[in-house]
């Protein structure tokens, strides 16, 4: 997670730092051949040169932006987890707890989803 250290010593909350460092851990261990990357100011874990998804801090909550195809596919268990949600991000509230099989299908989805995918993000 050493790519993300500078990006979450920015956090200011111990609390919400912690949350944040347990999600990029959760998905460095669940994921391990996914690749971390800055971009754009936001972390994100990517497979083969694309895009799988971005999460970034907010004052309220952390946002999960999976790209609008996977977002499209899984709103109906989004709106179930009482996430708030775009058509291209989820929120978590800090408050909230993350539920982490949801993420884990999510970011299958769009491994599998983007497996010969040549582009960064979906055309």
């Amino acid at each position: 997670m050493k790519v993300f250290e500078e990006y979450t010593a920015g956090i200011d909350n111990p609390d919400h730092r912690s949350k944040a460092e347990d999600v990029y851990a959760w998905i460095e261990n669940r994921f391990p051949s996914l690749e971390q990357q800055m971009k754009w100011n936001t972390p994100m874990f990517t497979d083969h040169g694309t895009f799988i998804i971005g999460i970034d801090k907010a004052k309220h909550h952390l946002s999960f932006a999976p790209e609008e195809a996977a977002m499209k596919h899984f709103a109906e268990a989004i709106e179930e987890a009482d996430y708030s949600a775009t058509k291209g991000l989820f929120r978590i509230k800090w408050n909230q707890p993350v539920d982490y099989d949801l993420l884990e299908k999510i970011i299958q989805f769009n491994i599998q989803e983007k497996s010969d995918c040549t582009t960064f993000w979906r055309k």
